[in-house]
């Protein structure tokens, strides 16, 4: 995949306080560390040794919001990592990547001629499938464009362009020139300034912070997409006997979505296990069908193997807005919840009794009961995700948390542009954990109580569990980045159920017809075993042309002509 490229100018420490740190030995250079502001800097040269440093990192984050910056910064830096590949740099430590980490995705990419090249036509960051020749070194340049209504008013930034040059194979990413880098370095000072929403965080506060679900927007500078806090969904309209025009119309449904909306559906788990179906309807509001909001209800039947009838539905269809890009679309979502077993829904969105569906779709789908075996949930493409305020309900469509509750809104029109991030998340259920060691054998006795005022012994870190996923993106059945395998870190949702995702941003992504794939292992299981081997997950997306339009589908591959007969 892609990743981001840039060199930051590190802090000189004393020679003994240099020999004195070893776990946080150069932190300040990290990209963690993107956000120091130039006193903070001075003060990270006198701390001499790991314990100070570990005061000063928990009270760095504790200032900026505590674990919902940390969270959301480290998703930056896993997407720089992955967007922007470079052979001997991380991406996150590229110029590109400091940028975006900071600043977010650009409004707008522009491709240029790089400056005494005449190559212009590369594709950019694009890496050679495996086992592909490796091509002929080039560089490439990029403009990055920040619109100035992409910071917020009050910071006192105007319109930003920065031009980058950079070559994945050569390994090189830098900026075009001192003026631009004295711009990027410009607007980062100010961002850097406002990410401190609590000057006054101290070690002992910010050990335990009770942060607000909300301060996830505080994260690094917002994207086109990025999260804001919103109450949890709508209680749902109490259900209404469904009239019999509307079962005849949802009887006539056969195919798996009509009209112009976008349908999307997968089988989760609630915080106590129990198996549900969470759907939505997305409505776009630049379809004819839906540029004029209405009062719309919602109509449903659900049949069992047998064909018999075992749930059914007619409310208020209560729906969210949904940002793309200046418009507002539409969502309506909903839960399905009924005993294990495997099932049929056949689903609508109607103006009114008697009158035709403006959107329907019909999905088979299975409820598993509760298990004690690994799982992977459906994988689900966003552009954005929003913080609850609210403690939501147990079997909440695509909420995930209870004490940090966080809404993945799927893109169920599966179309994002350029200037998107591409949020990617998914759930996995009963990960195995390493067998501490002291459970293998008989515990041994109790020694010597210690003595008054002695300090307790530390308690043992919790044995964690352990996921690899190995993530290819192709377009047109083609590999279109390198694949990429790491681990994924894991938010606990709930006992035994834990969460991840991470943003890529498109900027980079031609036009064309995608599929994300992901393959999730669980290196604690048995060798052999299925969840060993990997869960595999995947979900086909579009990158619209700058216009907004589809993007012209490529031609199937002449088929080889026979070979003639010999006579």
């Amino acid at each position: 995949m892609k990743k981001l490229l840039f060199v930051l100018a590190g802090i000189v420490l004393a020679a003994s306080a240099l020999a004195a740190l070893t776990k946080y030995k150069d932190w300040e250079k990290s990209p963690e560390a993107y956000f120091l502001t130039s006193p903070e800097r001075e003060e990270w040269k006198k701390v001499a040794t790991d314990e100070e440093a570990e005061k000063f990192v928990v009270v760095y984050f504790a200032k900026r919001g505590g674990e919902p910056f940390k969270e959301a910064l480290h998703r930056r830096i896993t997407a720089a990592d992955e967007q922007f590949k470079m052979r001997r740099q991380k991406g996150s430590e590229s110029a590109r990547g400091r940028v975006f980490i900071v600043l977010g995705s650009p409004s707008r990419v522009q491709q240029a001629r790089p400056v005494g090249s005449a190559d212009i036509g590369a594709t950019p960051d694009r890496l050679p499938a495996p086992g592909a020749p490796e091509p002929e070194a080039r560089t490439t340049a990029q403009i990055w464009i920040y619109e100035k209504g992409k910071f917020d008013a009050s910071w006192g930034l105007e319109e930003l362009s920065l031009r980058f040059n950079f070559d994945p194979q050569r390994g090189t990413d830098e900026f075009d020139g001192a003026r631009d880098q004295a711009a990027a370095d410009k607007a980062i000072a100010v961002i850097v300034a406002k990410s401190i929403v609590n000057p006054d965080a101290t070690a002992v506060a910010a050990v335990a912070p009770k942060a607000d679900p909300a301060a996830a927007a505080a994260a690094p500078a917002p994207a086109a997409a990025a999260p804001k806090a919103a109450p949890a969904a709508p209680a749902a309209a109490p259900t209404m006997p469904l009239p019999a025009a509307v079962q005849s119309a949802l009887e006539g449904v056969a195919g798996k979505t009509t009209g112009e909306a976008g349908f999307w559906s997968g089988a989760f788990r609630s915080v106590a296990g129990d198996s549900f179906l969470a759907l939505q309807f997305y409505l776009p509001a630049n379809k004819p069908a839906f540029a004029t909001p209405s009062p719309l209800k919602f109509g449903g039947i659900v049949t069992d193997e047998a064909g018999k009838e075992v749930d059914s539905f007619w409310e208020d269809a209560v729906f969210s807005e949904v940002a793309e890009g200046a418009r507002k679309d539409r969502v309506f979502d909903r839960s399905v919840t009924l005993q294990p077993g495997s099932y049929k829904g056949v689903f609508g969105l109607f103006p009114a009794e008697g009158q035709p569906p403006v959107a329907s779709a019909s999905v088979n789908f299975k409820l598993d009961p509760r298990s004690t075996d690994f799982g992977v949930s459906p994988l689900i493409l966003s552009n954005g995700l929003v913080a609850l305020t609210k403690r939501p309900r147990p079997a909440d469509p695509f909420v995930f948390g209870v004490e940090k509750p966080i809404k993945v809104e799927p893109k169920g029109d599966h179309t994002f542009s350029k200037t998107d991030s591409l949020w990617y998340f998914y759930g996995v259920e009963n990960p195995g954990v390493p067998v501490p060691a002291a459970d293998a054998a008989a515990a041994p006795a109790p020694s010597a109580a210690p003595a008054a005022g002695a300090a307790p012994a530390p308690a043992a870190d919790a044995p964690k569990p352990r996921i690899m996923t190995r993530i290819n993106v192709q377009r047109d059945g083609q590999d279109a980045f390198a694949p990429f395998t790491g681990p994924a870190e894991l938010v606990q949702t709930s006992p035994g159920f834990f969460s991840t995702g991470s943003e890529i941003p498109l900027a980079s992504f031609e036009p064309g017809y995608y599929t994300f794939m992901i393959t999730v292992r669980d290196l604690n299981a048995a060798r052999g075993s299925t969840a060993s081997k990997g869960i595999e997950r995947k979900e086909d997306f579009v990158v619209l042309m700058p216009d907004g339009s589809l993007p012209p589908k490529a031609k199937p591959a002449a088929a080889p002509a026979p070979k003639p007969k010999k006579p």
